[in-house]
């Protein structure tokens, strides 16, 4: 199954500390990655990022579309990748 995730920097920030990141790393690593808040991200059950999936939604918030039109089409893909996997399929090999 696939899991769908929308970064949010507040509420990062607000755990205090992910994964062995303090605050501060966790500001730098935003900078750094500069990932707009709402970008979706979708994982798989060993909560890793599907690709392409992934990369294309990255891609589309750095070209600064809008949250609602990106959160649209995640939940979309959510269940175009759910219904793949459910057939033993991923994007990659998906046929007519």
């Amino acid at each position: 199954m696939v899991h769908l995730f929308f970064t949010d920097r507040r509420n990062a920030l607000r755990v205090g500390s992910i994964a062995g990141l303090g605050r501060v790393d966790l500001e730098e690593l935003f900078e750094r990655r500069r990932v707009p808040d709402g970008t979706p991200i979708l994982l798989d059950e060993a909560m890793r990022p599907v690709e392409p999936v992934s990369s294309w939604f990255r891609a589309l918030a750095m070209q600064r579309l809008d949250p609602k039109s990106m959160k649209a089409y995640a939940y979309t893909a959510l269940m175009l990748l759910n219904f793949l996997l459910a057939r033993q399929t991923d994007l990659r090999c998906a046929t007519e």
